[in-house]
């Protein structure tokens, strides 16, 4: 294997999932779970998988979701890999976070049943372009006190492309999110030098993916439908803009002005 080979990216999804939702890599994920959420191993206990399966023929369907939700004893937690750039991705998550909340009750059941609910969103793109923070905690706050409502809302939002190259030991955060970025073996083998044996063994865990051929069939045919989807907004994007800017010349709007108003609303 060559320093330099391309290998599949975990940032991927489906590739994610295949690494952290694995059932036999609970370990990693006990260990993942720890370092990003700031958890005592110890405290992590009967981590289960809800959704550990992945349907080969839904695979290339472009609007296939492949997060990851684990019962984690009295905490329910949602993992999701999201690689495009989404307008309204607060929102969703928003959305998602306030489904997994709801779904713990049946009709009848008290509130006091309510367990926390976690959602992690690791992004490969920018989401809070005022600050260099890699990682943005949210939960529901009084303003005009400073007092948390709840401690059952936790979103934690971590974004790969501010993380820094080099190998920081203290900083286990972002070697697990260095791990997920990383593309090259001569990469992968520079984070085994921070001496994590999750995280040495997560690196194991995907040369031998590396190596299966059906793996690697599954990961293009994923990356190609995000791509077809992709592809197909901005399309829908560029009709848009294009029956906008008919209507606005049928109005009369002079060129310069309808420049002036795509401008302000792009």
């Amino acid at each position: 294997m060559a320093k330099d080979e391309t290998m599949l990216s975990p940032k991927l999804d489906i590739v994610f999932k295949m690494l952290f939702g694995n059932e036999n890599n609970k370990d990693i994920l006990k260990a993942f779970l720890s370092d990003m959420l700031d958890i005592p191993e110890s405290e992590l206990h009967n981590i289960r998988i809800k959704n550990p399966e992945i349907e080969p023929t839904s695979i290339n369907e472009k609007y296939y979701r492949l997060d990851l939700n684990l019962d984690i004893g009295d905490q329910l937690v949602n993992i999701e890999m999201q690689v495009r750039a989404e307008k309204y991705y607060p929102d969703r998550t928003l959305l998602y976070w306030s489904k997994l909340y709801s779904s713990q009750l049946e009709e009848g059941e008290p509130y006091s049943k309510l367990c926390p609910c976690i959602s992690i969103n690791i992004l490969d793109f920018v989401l809070f372009g005022e600050h260099e923070d890699v990682h943005s905690e949210f939960s529901v706050w009084d303003v005009e006190h400073n007092k948390k409502l709840s401690d059952k809302m936790q979103i934690h939002f971590f974004e790969l492309k501010k993380v820094k190259d080099g190998i920081d030991k203290g900083n286990r955060k972002n070697l697990w999110l260095q791990f997920i970025k990383s593309t090259k073996k001569e990469e992968f083998e520079m984070l085994r030098t921070a001496e994590m044996s999750a995280l040495d063994r997560a690196i194991d865990d995907l040369y031998n993916m590396n190596n299966n051929e059906r793996l690697k069939e599954l990961a293009r045919m994923r990356e190609k439908a995000m791509h077809d989807k992709a592809s197909e907004l901005e399309e829908a994007i560029q009709t848009g803009r294009a029956e906008i800017l008919a209507k606005m010349k049928a109005f009369g709007i002079s060129e310069s002005d309808i420049n002036k108003i795509l401008s302000i609303n792009s």
